[in-house]
C-alpha cells in the first residue's frame, strides 16, 4: 500500500461494481438464481440494518456468502445448516410469530413491522432443504417454492418506512435576494447560502462573526428579510433592540439566539414571527414572564431553554397553550383502547390457530394412499419392506428397513428431496393452506391495529412543542452544600475559605465543551494514524504496532500533565 490513491480507486471501483451487480440482477425466472436474486434482496431489505456491512449485531453479518455461512456469536455455524431446516437458526428466527421476543426482524410497536412474508419463507425453506447452493436457479425449484420465488421476483421486498416525521423542510417560494444586500452581509463575515437546491430561501449564520455583529449590523438583514428562513445569531452582540430588525424576517422558521444578551422584552419581538418552528434561547436571561410571549407562535415545535431563568412551571404553562386538554385525553383513551384491541385480537386468533394446527397434524398423520408407489427405498435404493412404513403429509412412505424409517421419521424435511415427484395429500394441502391463511390474517390484523396505534402515539408526541430545559444540576448542588452550611454555623471560616464555595470558573463554559474537545482530539489522532499507516505500510503488522506504541506514550505524556487538568476543569461543574 505504498500507493494509497490506487488502493482507494480500486476500493471505489469494487464498491461500484457491487452496487451495479445488485442493481442489474436478473429478474427472469429462467435466469435468476435463488440466492442472488431472491434471498439477497430479502436479507438486504429486512436484515442488513442490524447484520450488514455497517453493523454486526450479535457478531453476525449476512451481507456476504462467507459471513452468512460463518454465523454469529450465538448461533455459531448453525445459522445455515444445509439440508436441515430445523437446525438452521436463520430460518428459525424469521419464521417465529411476530410477538415472539426472538423473531427477526424484531417487532417494535412504535414502528411499522417488516417481517419475512410467507412466500419469502417458502423460498428460504426450499433453498436450505435443497442444500443451500449459491448456484441454484429459480427454475430448479418445484411447485409452491417456485411460485413463491417468482412472486418475490415480481414483488421485490422493500425496507420498512419509519413512522418518524420527515425533517425535510417545506420551503415557500420566495423571489431571489438582492445581490447587493447579500454581498454586504457576506463582506461582514456572515455565511449566506441557500437552504436547499433550487430555492431562493436563505440560511444566514452570524455566529462566526461573534461580537462584531450587533444591533447596528442587524439593520442589514432588511435587504434579505423576505428570503431568510433560517437565522443563526448565536454568540453575537444582538440585544432586544436588534430583535426588532429580526422580526421583519416574516418567513423565519429557525432562530438561534443562544448566548446572547436578549431578555424577556426581546421575546415580544420574537413573538411576531408567526412561522417560527425552532427557537434556541440557551444561555440567555429570559424567564417565565418572557416565554409567555411565545404562546402566540402556534407553529413552534422545538425550543431550547438551557441555563435560562425559565422554570418547569413556566415551561409547562407554555406548553399548555399549544395543547387541547380534551384532545389529548381522547388520544390517551384511543391509545389504551387500541393496545387492548391488539391483545384481544391476538388472544382470540390464538384459539383458531391452535385448532387449525391440530387439523394439520391430523392430516399429516392420516394416510390416504401410497403415492408414488416407489419400487425401491427412497433413501438407499434397496428393496422395500412393506412392514416398514411411515406416514408423511398424508401419504404412506415405504422403506427398506427400520434404520431408514428411523432417519426419515427423525427429520422428514431433510430427506423430502429424495421423494421424487412427491405431493402431499389433498387433506394435508388444504389444512396447511388454511393454517397459513389464518396466520397471515393474524399478522395483517395485528399490523392494522398497530398502525392505528402508531398514529395515535405520534399525535401524542407532537401535541405541543418540545421544550428542553437541560439538566437539573441545581438540586444536586444544594444537597452537597447543605453540610458545609451547617459546619459554617458551628465554626465560621475565614472569608478566604469561602471562595472555593463560589467556584467554578468553568461555570461560564458550555457543558458540552469537555466531551467535544476530547472527541475532537480522539478523531484527529485516529485520522492521522490511518493516514500515516497508509503511507508506511509494508505488508506486515509492524508499522501499525510501532505507531500504536508511540501514540500510547505520547498520549499518556499529554494526558497527565495537561489534558487531565483541563478536562477536570471543564467538567468540574
Amino acid at each position: 500500500m505504498k500507493q494509497p490513491k490506487r488502493f482507494l480507486l480500486a476500493a471505489n471501483f469494487l464498491a461500484f461494481a457491487s452496487i451495479a451487480t445488485n442493481a442489474f440482477a436478473a429478474t427472469d425466472p429462467a435466469k435468476a438464481k435463488v440466492f442472488d436474486d431472491v434471498i439477497v434482496p430479502v436479507l438486504s431489505a429486512k436484515c442488513y440494518d442490524c447484520h450488514g456491512a455497517d453493523k454486526d449485531k450479535s457478531k453476525l453479518r449476512l451481507h456476504t456468502k462467507e459471513s452468512l455461512l460463518k454465523g454469529g456469536k450465538d448461533a455459531g455455524a448453525k445459522i445455515i445448516v444445509k439440508g436441515k431446516l430445523d437446525d438452521s437458526e436463520l430460518y428459525y428466527r424469521i419464521s417465529l410469530p411476530k410477538d415472539d421476543d426472538d423473531v427477526m426482524p424484531p417487532f417494535d410497536e412504535d414502528e411499522p413491522h417488516n417481517p419475512v412474508t410467507s412466500e419469502e419463507l417458502k423460498v428460504f425453506a426450499a433453498w436450505i432443504l435443497s442444500g443451500a447452493s449459491f448456484d441454484a436457479k429459480v427454475s430448479d425449484l418445484k411447485g409452491e417454492a417456485r411460485k413463491a420465488a417468482e412472486h418475490v421476483l415480481e414483488n421485490p421486498p422493500k425496507k420498512k418506512e419509519s413512522s418518524t416525521v420527515s425533517l425535510e423542510p417545506k420551503l415557500p417560494e420566495v423571489p431571489a435576494a438582492n445581490a447587493k444586500a447579500l454581498d454586504e452581509l457576506q463582506k461582514m463575515g456572515l455565511l449566506a447560502m441557500p437552504i436547499a437546491q433550487n430555492t431562493n430561501a436563505l440560511y444566514l449564520n452570524a455566529s462566526y462573526v461573534g461580537e462584531k455583529f450587533g444591533d447596528e449590523q442587524a439593520k442589514k438583514l432588511a435587504g434579505v428579510s423576505a428570503q431568510t428562513l433560517w437565522l443563526n445569531l448565536a454568540r453575537t452582540k444582538i440585544t432586544d433592540a436588534g430583535l426588532a430588525e429580526v422580526a421583519k424576517c416574516g418567513k423565519l422558521t429557525r432562530l438561534h439566539l443562544e448566548n446572547t444578551g436578549i431578555t424577556d422584552a426581546g421575546l415580544a419581538q420574537v413573538a411576531k414571527l408567526a412561522d417560527l418552528e425552532y427557537l434556541n434561547l440557551y444561555g440567555t436571561k429570559v424567564s417565565d414572564a418572557g416565554i409567555s410571549h411565545l404562546k402566540k407562535l402556534k407553529n413552534l415545535k422545538k425550543i431550547f431553554l438551557w441555563q435560562t431563568g425559565v422554570t418547569k412551571a413556566g415551561a409547562t404553562d407554555l406548553r399548555s397553550a399549544f395543547v387541547d386538554a380534551k384532545a389529548v385525553a381522547k388520544l390517551e383513551s384511543d391509545r389504551d383502547r387500541l393496545k387492548g384491541e391488539v391483545d384481544k385480537f391476538r388472544a382470540g386468533k390464538e384459539k383458531e390457530i391452535t385448532k387449525l394446527d391440530e387439523e394439520l397434524k391430523k392430516a399429516n398423520s392420516t394416510a390416504v394412499s401410497d403415492d408414488p408407489a416407489y419400487e425401491k427405498c427412497p433413501l438407499t435404493g434397496k428393496a422395500l419392506d412393506a412392514s416398514k412404513k411411515s406416514v408423511y403429509q398424508g401419504k404412506t412412505i415405504v422403506f427398506c428397513c427400520n434404520n431408514c424409517k428411523g432417519k426419515f421419521d427423525k427429520d422428514p424435511s431433510a430427506h423430502k428431496a429424495k421423494l421424487k415427484d412427491f405431493k402431499p395429500s389433498d387433506a394435508f394441502a388444504k389444512a396447511n393452506e388454511k393454517l397459513d391463511s389464518a396466520k397471515d390474517s393474524v399478522d395483517a390484523g395485528v399490523e392494522e391495529r398497530q398502525g392505528a396505534l402508531r398514529t395515535v402515539l405520534t399525535q401524542l408526541r407532537s401535541a405541543g412543542p418540545t421544550i428542553n430545559l437541560g439538566w437539573e444540576a441545581p438540586a444536586k448542588e444544594e444537597k452537597k452544600t447543605e453540610p458545609a452550611k451547617e459546619e459554617a454555623k458551628a465554626a465560621p471560616a475565614p472569608a478566604k475559605e469561602e471562595k472555593p464555595a463560589a467556584k467554578p470558573a468553568a461555570a461560564n463554559l458550555d457543558y458540552p465543551l469537555a466531551p467535544a474537545l476530547i472527541g475532537f482530539i480522539q478523531m484527529a489522532a485516529s485520522s492521522l494514524t490511518v493516514l500515516t499507516v497508509g503511507y508506511i505500510y509494508d505488508g506486515t503488522a509492524g508499522p501499525m504496532m510501532i505507531l500504536m506504541a508511540v501514540l500510547c506514550v505520547v498520549s499518556l505524556g499529554f494526558y497527565f500533565p495537561f489534558l487531565g487538568r483541563l478536562r477536570d476543569r471543564l467538567i468540574s461543574r
